[in-house]
């Protein structure tokens, strides 16, 4: 490969990664610099073909090298593989549209226009679509057809391809019927098998991906790596600082002042910026630019205008001693200048992942031999431990998402240190004066308190006191007790009680390195949320940075890609829904039963209207903007910026901000991740609203809920009607709350006769275990199985002390109260509403560490 392309592919790619891709920032002299490198020190070969592939290849990994130390973890994979893949299509053993398909896959497919998926009880929705689309292309430059005939072979050998579905490692199996192809593919066979991994078992790619890159470039690209600071030390100069981005819970200060004991330039002169700190950074500059000291600037986020003038003052200042060295310290920010990040040498900086890595740093920085002896009790000891597993488990739950936590929040050691503090302060006047402790404070003053005040979600908050109630009691103090409350290879006990710390930090060495889910008292399947999490993370940023191009091989312009689909689009589009018309038509319309009031004196009538008028309103949106998308790429009209968004939008297979939100940002239809599936939901609820509308209740024995923009309006609707029809009881509407029953009819079709008040709905799924629709009970989740539809639920109105008598007679342990989420993305704005689950046979608390809830989309 050439050596400006080897620039553009390693250096520029960087920069298009969102959202640290500004910090990431490099310079062609930081480029030079490399290159000038590997001229002097590859391997001196003949012919000069040779010595020009030495260079390329010491070339390719000292930029690497040099570019992976200033990233963050999350996106060191996706820049390699974004470096594998672009080598690639530059090389001419792939094209752009290949690329493509590896990462919209079939998210355009409308799943209304394709054959029907005939094996729902392995295979989901997406998979299946993402099959049919492979089937329609053809890779490599000679356009080679390989998955053609894929639909078809997945129903001849049903069996051997749902064996290679469900095996824990797909990637490294034989791919059924397909196997000796990829195989004598040598050049593109590794890219097709990461293309039909990504396809059907997203939550492999990120492991696929790595093989792929160990492939492609070799096995030293994905082998850990690190750099040290004396390495570092060792590249920087005078008029070269050290930037380190931070993330929460990490400083470089102490590794620096070490470095500069054993340079002899301690102790070093720290400013942390802030208002008023650059008179005193100046002051602290000015003079090491003359002894040659050693400057911290830390928190420069803060003061990101003098940065502007360190960018000068380093690059017109005449002499600097040579021995000067400025290291800086910056969380991610788009207001640092450009100028200086293309100066610096960039390094993260990020807290090890992991329960024992953060035990680790807890019993080595908070945690120390003092803390151990401020109380001399065994007990202090135990509830040490307990409350560092407590600050691990809140800290590490944030990686699996929205079933960890629904809302990220960044837990720090301020929230230790408070309830160590705290903990201190009860057991003196507690267990050291004779009395017991007092559990209910203990819970409360960590749950609520400490942790708690940082909370912020409902649901989060019962977590958390979840969490305090099972491991802030007398059992901690038995031998026996474990954290995790389910067999697992490795039991989270308490160490035995031990004087020295020395004796903890030796158990937490023995703890493994990978967390199993259970000891945060999730499902195993949450290990698969987690990967399929990070996989649509990294596809998504990908598909964002990706050129908007063509291949010659593909005959069609962007524009012409883009018409095609808009004009596809428009002819899909359901017909509109004249106000005047379906106005006359519910004043017609009937009420419920023993309801008197006709037409809009039905509440749920009122609802049916205002759908109707939302519905209208998003498809004369998207009309609109698909007839302008289609003139302005004829040149009949301006192709204004947004319009060149929503064309980038369509290309992508994403939906245009314009259908799903307002001006404001206020959300006006739904959120789906791909445009195929955003398009198929629109025919979709103007079915059942157009059905509802000419058919009247009758003929809607089962609401489809995830169809409503307004499913609150739903469910009000229904407590209004009901509380109507008990009229003569003088039922009182702030008296009255939901009440749901699940039943045992698996599907809408199977409901036979409509309920004399109240409504049946459907579409609901349920996150983090399974509903036992026979028995009517929770059950753990099956493996692999990450979402499960639920059966019909009858939803009616009942009074309070009603719900209360029907509350304790849910079985041996009181009913779950599950929240129903609009969106898998779980926070108080999409919360539709809550309903009860009979527990079975385990607490409550079990299911709200599963992190159970249903939710109304699975996207």
């Amino acid at each position: 490969m050439p050596f400006a392309e080897t620039e553009i592919v390693l250096v520029n790619n960087p920069i298009t990664l969102q959202p640290s891709g500004w910090m990431y920032s490099c310079s062609l002299d930081q480029f030079l610099e490399r290159f000038d490198f590997s001229i002097k020190h590859s391997d001196k070969v003949q012919p000069t073909s040779k010595r020009v592939e030495r260079i390329i290849d010491s070339l390719t990994y000292k930029v690497y090298r040099y570019m992976n130390r200033g990233l963050f973890e999350r996106d060191k994979m996706m820049f390699k593989l974004m470096v594998a893949l672009k080598i690639m299509v530059v090389n001419a053993d792939l094209t752009s549209e290949d690329v493509l398909v590896f990462l919209k896959a079939g998210g355009s497919l409308d799943k209304n226009n394709e054959r029907p998926n005939p094996f729902n009880k392995w295979m989901g929705e997406k998979a299946w679509l993402n099959a049919i689309q492979l089937t329609r292309h053809g890779f490599g430059r000679d356009q080679n057809p390989i998955f053609r005939d894929l639909t078809d072979l997945l129903q001849r050998n049903e069996l051997g391809w749902r064996q290679w579905f469900d095996q824990s490692e797909p990637e490294n199996c034989p791919v059924p019927e397909y196997e000796d192809r990829i195989v004598m593919e040598r050049t593109i066979g590794p890219f097709i098998r990461l293309v039909l991994v990504r396809a059907l078992r997203e939550d492999r790619v990120g492991i696929a991906s790595a093989q792929f890159v160990d492939r492609q470039l070799g096995p030293k690209y994905t082998a850990p790596v690190s750099d040290t600071i004396t390495d570092i030390y060792e590249e920087c100069s005078s008029r070269k600082p050290v930037l380190y981005l931070l993330s929460a819970g990490t400083d470089p200060t102490n590794m620096i002042d070490e470095l500069a004991k054993r340079k002899k330039k301690f102790p070093t002169d720290k400013v942390s910026m802030g208002e008023g700190q650059e008179k005193v950074a100046r002051e602290k500059n000015g003079a090491a630019f003359i002894n040659g000291g050693w400057v911290i600037l830390q928190n420069c986020h803060l003061g990101t205008d003098y940065m502007n003038e360190v960018e000068e003052t380093l690059m017109k200042t005449p002499e600097i001693h040579t021995n000067y060295r400025l290291w800086i310290t910056c969380e991610i920010t788009s207001r640092f200048p450009i100028g200086l990040l293309q100066m610096c040498i960039k390094v993260t900086l990020e807290p090890p992942a992991g329960l024992k890595a953060s035990l680790h740093r807890t019993y080595t920085t908070m945690i120390i031999q003092e803390t151990l002896d401020k109380v001399d009790h065994e007990k202090w000891r135990t509830l040490l431990y307990t409350v560092a597993v407590l600050h691990s488990i809140v800290q590490e739950r944030r990686k699996f998402g929205a079933i960890g936590w629904c809302v990220p929040y960044e837990f720090n050691n301020s929230d230790l240190d408070a309830s160590l503090l705290f903990l201190e302060k009860h057991l003196s006047s507690t267990i050291l004066v004779g009395l017991p402790l007092t559990w209910n404070t203990i819970q409360y003053m960590i749950a609520e308190v400490q942790y708690g005040g940082r909370i912020t979600d409902d649901l989060d908050r019962d977590l958390i006191n979840t969490y305090a109630a099972k491991w802030f009691c007398d059992e901690i103090f038995k031998p026996t007790f474990c954290f995790n409350t389910h067999s697992a290879d490795f039991n989270y006990q308490i160490p035995a009680d031990a004087l020295d710390i020395s004796y903890y930090r030796d158990y937490i060495e023995t703890i493994p390195p990978v967390d199993s889910p259970l000891i945060f008292g999730l499902h195993p399947n949450a290990d698969i949320t987690y990967r399929i999490k990070e996989a649509a993370e990294m596809l998504t940023t990908i598909v964002e940075t990706q050129p908007k191009e063509s291949s010659a091989a593909a005959g069609k312009s962007v524009d012409e890609q883009v018409k095609e689909s808009a004009t596809d689009l428009l002819g899909k589009l359901p017909p509109d829904l004249v106000e005047e018309v379906f106005r006359a038509q519910i004043q017609k319309m009937k009420g419920p039963p023993r309801m008197e009031e006709r037409g809009f004196g039905a509440p749920l009538h009122i609802f049916l209207f205002q759908e109707l008028q939302r519905l209208q309103n998003i498809i004369d949106i998207v009309r609109k903007n698909l007839d302008n998308l289609v003139m302005a790429i004829d040149g009949t009209v301006v192709m204004t910026v947004e319009l060149l968004e929503d064309l980038n939008c369509v290309f992508d297979g994403r939906v245009p901000r314009g259908w799903t939100h307002d001006a404001s940002g206020a959300e006006i239809s739904w959120l789906q991740p791909t445009l195929g599936i955003w398009a198929a939901g629109l025919t979709d609820r103007y079915t059942q609203l157009n059905s509802w509308l000419e058919f009247g209740r009758k003929e809607m024995k089962s609401y489809w809920i995830t169809g409503f923009t307004n499913a609150q309006g739903f469910l009000t609707g229904i407590r209004q009607e009901v509380t109507r029809q008990h009229k003569r009881d003088q039922w009182a509407l702030d008296e009255v709350v939901t009440h749901t029953e699940v039943l045992t009819l698996d599907t809408p079709d199977r409901v036979r006769e409509l309920p004399e008040e109240g409504q049946n709905i459907h579409g609901l799924f349920i996150e983090g275990g399974k509903w036992n629709r026979l028995e009517g009970k929770l059950e753990e989740s099956e493996a692999k199985k990450l979402q499960m539809n639920m059966p019909v639920i009858y939803v009616t109105a009942v009074e309070v002390k009603t719900l209360k008598a029907i509350n304790t007679s849910s079985g041996p342990f009181p009913a779950f109260n599950a929240a129903v989420y609009k969106y898998p993305r779980r926070n108080d704005r999409y919360l539709i509403f809550r309903l009860l689950l009979r527990s079975g046979e385990h607490h409550p608390h079990h299911w709200r560490l599963r992190g159970v809830c249903l939710v109304a989309q699975t996207d």
